[in-house]
């Protein structure tokens, strides 16, 4: 079996020589390319690559690229494992990310599990790093709870739950404060 084959897209420079020595002290596995822009990624498409390793934010000519639409393309393009290894831990952007199809998601402090989450990887196998589990543990919990809500509920609960009071919620959804303040009750109720 030939050595895994991983691309690493970093702009930070020192980032991305953490990453390429972690990889190069690995038997199994080779850094075959470093790509530090957008353009960089996209060009070298036609390279055999069994692993991208992400940031999610690129800064480009001092505009941030997001990591996950440059992800979307290659994934859409045939590339098929993509781990993003970033410093964010904000659950928007995780659940966006395996949303996409990413094969896992690891903070940079957890660096030094790199070449695990490749192998893991490499043979199909999601093994969801400690550091963002909570993360989606908690949004699977959330979900479970709304479903029991009806849809005028999940308006309000939508809303209350982006930060929004009373008074803003209804006048956003053209209700009575009194009317929120019963439905926000409600809520609570059911999703003890």
């Amino acid at each position: 079996m030939g050595k895994i084959r991983v691309m690493i897209v970093e702009n930070d420079q020192s980032w991305m020589k953490v990453l390429s020595n972690c990889i190069g002290k690995e038997n199994d596995m080779e850094v075959i390319e470093q790509i530090s822009t957008k353009a960089g990624v996209l060009k070298d498409l036609c390279k055999e690559i069994d692993i991208v390793l992400m940031d999610v934010t690129l800064v480009e000519n001092g505009d941030k690229v997001c990591g996950l639409e440059i992800a979307s393309k290659l994934l859409h393009s045939g590339i098929q494992k993509i781990i993003f290894v970033t410093s964010l831990v904000e659950k928007e952007i995780i659940l966006r990310s395996f949303d996409i199809g990413a094969a896992n998601y690891v903070t940079k402090e957890s660096y030094r599990d790199i070449p695990k989450v490749i192998r893991e990887a490499y043979q199909d196998k999601i093994c969801i790093r400690s550091d963002i589990s909570t993360v989606l543990i908690d949004e699977l919990r959330r979900e479970r709870k709304v479903k029991v809500l009806s849809p005028a509920e999940r308006e309000v609960y939508s809303l209350k739950e982006q930060g929004f009071n009373n008074r803003q919620i209804s006048q956003k959804l053209y209700k009575s404060t009194e009317t929120v303040k019963k439905q926000i009750r409600t809520i609570k109720s059911k999703i003890k």
